[in-house]
């Protein structure tokens, strides 16, 4: 039963980072660009770049503001 509060709690602090990176992936797109994310990227490359945010140290403003202007713009 713990493990599998565990597990739900997990995925819980996963969906709440994941609904966080992608309101400031799309903020930081709209006033860089004046459009929304989904214009530049699917669903499925948004949910590739959150994986690849979370194998690494920074946090998400910095993560999207290198993202965007490196990749975006």
């Amino acid at each position: 039963m713990v493990a599998i509060m565990k597990t739900s709690n997990n995925t819980n602090e996963i969906n709440i980072a994941r609904q966080a990176f992608i309101e400031m992936l799309s903020d930081e797109c709209t006033s860089v660009t004046g459009v929304g994310v989904y214009a530049y990227l699917a669903p499925m490359d948004i949910n590739h770049l959150f994986k690849d945010y979370l194998h690494q140290t920074l946090s998400i403003r910095i993560f999207v503001k290198r993202y965007v202007k490196s990749t975006i713009i």
